[in-house]
């Protein structure tokens, strides 16, 4: 048996028709002669109605006089050409609809003339997904910049300003001018309010990684960045679905109450022991900061649990201050209903 009867013409037919790609057979004048099924799929035309049509009829219309001429310089010049050559092309369905493609083309020489075989290939599926790949590329440095960012403004000003504040609380108590004092302690809150206002802009700088990492990860983070002004790493224990019941806007309070808990027991409370607890018990997520340190004596707790509770009632809950069941230091207890609305 020869090697061209190796497959009989039915056979062939069947192969062609199996393929993925859409595979037309096109005269040097541009006349559609052969068609497999996954090329009528393609552009959404009956066989009969394929063959016999132009193939610039495949092609939008703003680029079907440009095609003409493409088409006779590769009749005059055949030759195998690659899929997509670096072209940005696309095909028309007979709908109107416009779609990419890649296209190859190779010369067929026949006893019965010269003939260009065209494989067409669907690639709208492929070019989304690389769309998607550089915007993910493009976000993911965008939160590089916004993380490098936050790390300057905590690891570099924060700590500038927290140095001011405690410099300035230690003069207020050798300052015998009342007016002065006064004025110091209005500067004391002012860099208070600053560093609150800081620590907010962190946050929304962070707020793609905290919704990635998830609220576990984020307050362990915290604690272990705590550690480096405490001396010690605080606790943290999690009870109960804590990460599939919180929304965004509780994760945002909840962070940024546990930020200003460990900010005032690292500026006032002189621990050597913190505990952090995150748990959901009923319809209740609970946020408690413990600490062994001077306890409720402290003067310099007031702001820092005014902006807690206004973060608590603003999703209908609450911010209370106890002292631990051990009778030594302070204990915030953060408590919000699930839900956010009280």
């Amino acid at each position: 048996m020869q090697p061209d009867s190796a497959i009989p013409d039915e056979g062939l037919r069947q192969a062609l028709d199996a393929a993925p790609d859409g595979i037309a057979v096109i005269g040097k004048d541009g006349i559609i002669l052969f068609v497999n099924q996954m090329m009528e799929r393609l552009f959404e035309y009956e066989h009969d109605d394929l063959v016999g049509l132009s193939v610039d009829e495949l092609l939008p219309e703003r680029v079907r006089e440009l095609h003409v001429r493409h088409r006779g310089e590769y009749v005059s010049h055949p030759r195998t050409r690659s899929m997509g050559a670096g072209l940005e092309l696309r095909g028309r369905r007979r709908t109107g609809v416009e779609f990419p493609v890649e296209i190859s083309l190779s010369p067929l020489h026949t006893a019965n003339g010269f003939f260009v075989v065209a494989v067409v290939r669907d690639v709208t599926e492929r070019r989304a997904a690389e769309e998607e790949l550089n915007r993910a590329h493009e976000e993911l440095a965008l939160v590089d910049d916004r993380e490098r960012i936050a790390r300057d403004l905590h690891d570099t000003v924060i700590q500038r300003l927290f140095a001011v504040g405690l410099s300035l609380q230690g003069a207020v108590a050798r300052v015998s001018d009342r007016e002065v004092g006064e004025r110091i302690a209005i500067a004391i809150d002012e860099i208070d309010a600053t560093i609150r206002d800081i620590r907010s802009s962190i946050f929304a700088l962070n707020a793609r990684r905290h919704a990635r990492d998830g609220i576990r990860e984020e307050v362990l983070s915290m604690a272990r960045e705590a550690a480096r002004a405490l001396g010690f790493e605080p606790t943290a224990r999690f009870d109960g679905p804590v990460e599939s019941v919180m929304t965004d806007e509780i994760r945002e309070h909840v962070l940024a109450t546990l930020r200003e808990g460990l900010s005032n027991v690292t500026k006032h409370a002189h621990a050597s022991a913190v505990e952090i607890d995150v748990e959901v018990n009923g319809r209740e997520i609970c946020l408690r900061i413990a600490d062994n340190g001077l306890g409720l004596d402290d003067p310099g707790i007031g702001n820092g649990l005014r902006n807690m509770r206004e973060r608590a009632r603003s999703c209908g809950g609450d911010c209370v201050l106890s002292t631990p069941a051990s009778g030594r230091g302070t204990q915030i207890e953060w408590s919000v209903p699930i839900d956010g609305n009280g």
